[in-house]
């Protein structure tokens, strides 16, 4: 018995060590190729999901590499799909939402940043904040960013009715641009008003802790079948990014920390016979010791 209890609490700790190391792991670059009928001319688009800013394994000093890497995609557009603060058990010492959100005003896009609130972020404080800086926050609106409308979704943990606030504000786009959606959760795909192409989310973190032969926790049963990358659902496409913290435990087990570049082209324009969305080849380094390449799975 005495046996069994230490190599269970080896085990547990090696676990733990291992999951820690993942967790704060250079960030790997994800990149997908999606078709938008109305597109003009193609665009780039990188998301950030879901840092999570805490003390532990997403200090500000990490949050700003990961910002370098993003500009060193130089991308038409970045996009921020929630989940700022911190929603680990234990953060120790904490950490003020300005802190957590300044790394943002480093970005650089020409088109903009913009962001929607993921569930671990208030409302009322993360608009407050975000309205001080560069970053435009979405939340039941729609901003015209040129080449496209994106409409941004609030989080499903703000009542009465997020997705419904979406269908309206998408409802409320004149014609003539494509829109894309943005939301936390992937639940939004579900209910997604057919004007929308596309809808980038995050908030799963891909599940975040895979073990060999057991998986990823179970949430429900839609979670579980859209927790990370491409969905064509309905005629339309959903990418689901596993971001880039860690919530509740700071591991990472078998789910790597990413960033996602989305290549936006005209549908005239598809390099290859590609049904809506696709994943492309591995990219180089976003930025040399800051970010690896993947494909995704």
């Amino acid at each position: 018995m005495r046996r069994l209890f230490f190599v269970s609490l080896v085990s547990l700790a090696f676990l733990g060590l291992y999951g820690l190391a993942e967790a704060v792991q250079d960030v790997r670059l994800v990149r997908y190729r999606v078709a938008i009928p109305g597109l003009v001319a193609p665009l780039r688009l990188v998301q950030l999901s879901d840092s999570h800013a805490n003390w532990i394994n997403m200090p500000p000093v990490r949050l700003r590499r990961i910002v370098a890497a993003i500009n060193a995609r130089h991308p038409d557009l970045v996009v921020l799909t929630g989940d700022y603060s911190s929603g680990l058990i234990f953060t120790g010492p904490r950490m003020w939402l300005s802190a957590a959100l300044a790394p943002f005003s480093r970005i650089r896009a020409p088109l903009g940043v913009v962001a929607v609130p993921g569930n671990h972020d208030q409302p009322r404080w993360t608009q407050i904040m975000m309205a001080l800086g560069p970053v435009k926050l979405l939340a039941g609106t729609t901003v015209d960013v040129g080449p496209l409308v994106l409409a941004g979704a609030e989080s499903m943990a703000t009542p009465p009715d997020p997705l419904g606030n979406l269908a309206r504000a998408i409802a409320r786009v004149p014609p003539g641009k494509p829109v894309v959606a943005l939301a936390h959760e992937p639940y939004a795909f579900a209910t997604l008003p057919a004007r929308a192409v596309l809808l980038i989310a995050g908030h799963t973190h891909g599940g975040q802790i895979r073990l060999p032969l057991l998986g990823t926790r179970r949430t429900d049963a839609y979670f579980d079948s859209h927790l990370r990358g491409v969905y064509r659902e309905h005629g339309q496409v959903m990418i689901v990014s596993s971001g880039v913290g860690t919530s509740i435990l700071p591991l990472r087990i078998g789910v790597p920390p990413e960033i996602v570049e989305i290549e936006l082209v005209p549908v005239s324009r598809r390099a290859a016979p590609l049904s809506a969305a696709a994943p492309i080849a591995a990219a180089a380094p976003a930025a040399a010791g800051n970010a690896a390449s993947a494909s995704p799975p």
